[in-house]
């Protein structure tokens, strides 16, 4: 009960864990990506921390990303928590694929969905024989061009 003493109500408390728990996620990739030295290791320090972040909180991750709790608060996706992740990812495909924007984002989709496959599958299916993330994770991070001249 004490929580509602900060909080008008439960939606206003689901919208504070939201932002935070985004904001915690893009720290993660925020500090992996900053630890490397060339764009292409940015981009993939940013995608393993995504899958390490949401591996080590389930439960906020379900709540980012397998519930409907930011549709259910009224969060749109411009400009909110969620697109900041989303357009660091952005971010560091086009630095490292060196495309342009359109691109970039078309291969942040494919990335995110590849992410969120390694976390969502581990997460749910524990029993099964998974290669490491990092196995996994190379695997996706292959449909990123290193720059033009690999296209």
């Amino acid at each position: 009960m004490s929580m509602y003493l900060h909080f008008k109500d439960k939606t206003q408390l689901a919208l504070a864990v939201i932002e935070k728990s985004f904001g915690a996620l893009l720290a993660a990739c925020d500090e992996a990506a900053a630890r490397a030295d060339t764009p292409a290791d940015r981009l993939r320090a940013r995608c393993l921390a995504y899958c390490s972040w949401g591996l080590e909180n389930p439960g906020l991750y379900h709540l980012l990303f397998e519930s409907g709790a930011t549709q259910q608060a009224g969060i749109p996706y411009e400009h909110s928590p969620a697109s900041r992740v989303f357009d660091s990812l952005v971010g560091a495909v086009r630095d490292a694929a060196q495309t342009d924007p359109t691109e970039s984002f078309q291969l942040a989709v494919r990335l995110w969905i590849g992410q969120h496959g390694i976390v969502s599958l581990r997460l749910s299916k524990p029993g099964f024989p998974w290669p490491p993330v990092e196995t996994l994770l190379d695997g996706v991070l292959e449909a990123v061009p290193r720059d033009r001249s690999s296209r």
